[in-house]
């Protein structure tokens, strides 16, 4: 999987195919991490979590460059349509706040990423960070 939605403009029909193909790599990441989990309780947040950090930590690929910049806007509601429907498929996780919570904080983590990816020295801090939010996803 590469970085969750790369910069891509939903302007430029180029990138149209780019944006399908990592929106279902992603959610192809995500359900697999919901099937490997035993416990129903917050399990689409855990996955979320995990899958935006794995993918975030994953070195540069050869030749993109770095994304910089602001996310397009039609991307950031193409990704809240793909929570909401993830949100309906698990009911009681949008009403969680400690699960919303840890998917914001995750989310937040991606945008932070593609301005100032991880180098070594972040990678114990983000570990540490995941641990975290993954603790939220756990019934108190």
């Amino acid at each position: 999987m590469s970085r969750p939605f790369p910069m891509l403009s939903t302007e430029d029909p180029a990138d149209a195919p780019a944006l399908v193909a990592a929106l279902v790599s992603f959610d192809q990441a995500v359900q697999a991490l919901i099937e490997q989990d035993p416990d129903r309780h917050g399990r689409f947040s855990r996955a979320y979590v995990t899958a935006i950090f794995r993918a975030c930590l994953l070195p540069p690929e050869p030749g993109a460059g770095v994304p910089r910049g602001r996310p397009d806007p039609e991307i950031a509601q193409a990704l809240k349509r793909w929570i909401q429907a993830q949100l309906l498929r698990h009911p009681g996780e949008g009403d969680d706040h400690r699960l919303t919570a840890a998917r914001r904080a995750a989310h937040g983590f991606w945008l932070q990423s593609m301005a100032c990816p991880s180098d070594d020295d972040g990678q114990p801090r983000a570990a540490r960070l995941l641990e975290g939010l993954l603790a939220l996803t756990r019934p108190a």
